[in-house]
């Protein structure tokens, strides 16, 4: 037991604060908290060589408030936070190497506007083209994606 605590010091991963966040979080979220084995591995490790290092819990938040509030859980107990996207990291960018929680943006997925003058459009988090009404996709505005600056996609409707 020692040992284990041991190396979980030395390699920056508090087990307690783990727990706590982890209990919180599934107060605040209930199922949209998970833990297990399999959907943590899936988070843990994409498209990278390096070795499959799982979050402790994946969190699907719904909107800006549950994120934030994901945030301030972790933060007050120390937890790492790991944003994923749709799992393309090729360099290790949702690893985990000292645990923490994963955050999962899949249910994030609204298109909030597309400047059609412009060809810009803002969404939040985590879209993609199926989830696109297929008249805006032959719009001129979907012919090129270009990442607007972010006051413009703060004042979206």
């Amino acid at each position: 037991m020692a040992l284990a605590q041991a190396a979980a010091a030395q390699s920056g991963r508090n087990p307690a604060a783990i727990k706590k966040t982890v209990a919180a979080l599934t107060a605040a979220f209930g199922n949209r908290v998970v833990t297990s084995q399999a959907v943590r591995e899936q988070h843990g490790n994409t498209m990278t060589w390096i070795t499959n290092q799982p979050p402790d819990a994946v969190v699907y938040p719904q909107g800006t408030e549950d994120v934030q509030q994901v945030v301030r859980i972790c933060a007050e107990n120390g937890v790492a936070i790991i944003p994923f996207g749709v799992g393309t990291s090729l360099e290790g960018h949702v690893n985990a190497p000292v645990g923490g929680v994963s955050i999962d943006f899949r249910d994030m997925n609204k298109v909030l506007v597309v400047h059609a003058e412009d060809l810009g459009s803002c969404a939040i988090a985590d879209y993609s083209f199926p989830l696109i009404p297929a008249p805006t996709l032959r719009s001129a505005a979907w012919r090129r994606h270009d990442v607007q600056e972010p006051m413009r996609c703060a004042t979206a409707p």
